[in-house]
């Protein structure tokens, strides 16, 4: 059953809010107890700031200034970290990094 903090974030995702808090999103997901497709895949700091960026709502511009990087850089590191996952897009790369608790 859910709590009434998620049942909030939803409320409030569906209103035009596209954020949900990064807990909120653990606690939905299942809390780390699920780690599809190996136990805990390697990744490189870069990989992880760049996912938790992502996980917080920003985009691959606001993320290169952020590392101080290009964005050719931002969408290279994405596209090897989302093959790492086997992940589809960028959202199933964040929830599968917060399944296995990498972010």
């Amino acid at each position: 059953m859910l709590d009434a903090d998620v049942v909030a974030a939803q409320v409030a995702v569906r209103a035009g809010d596209g954020s949900v808090p990064r807990e909120l999103l653990f606690r939905a997901l299942g809390g780390g107890t699920r780690c599809h497709p190996a136990p805990r895949p390697h990744l490189t700091p870069r990989q992880t700031a760049v996912l938790s960026l992502m996980a917080d709502g920003l985009g691959n511009a606001d993320i290169a200034a952020g590392l101080s990087c290009s964005e050719h850089t931002v969408k290279n590191v994405i596209y090897e970290t989302m093959s790492r996952l086997q992940a589809r897009n960028r959202a199933h790369a964040v929830a599968s990094a917060v399944r296995c608790g990498l972010i």
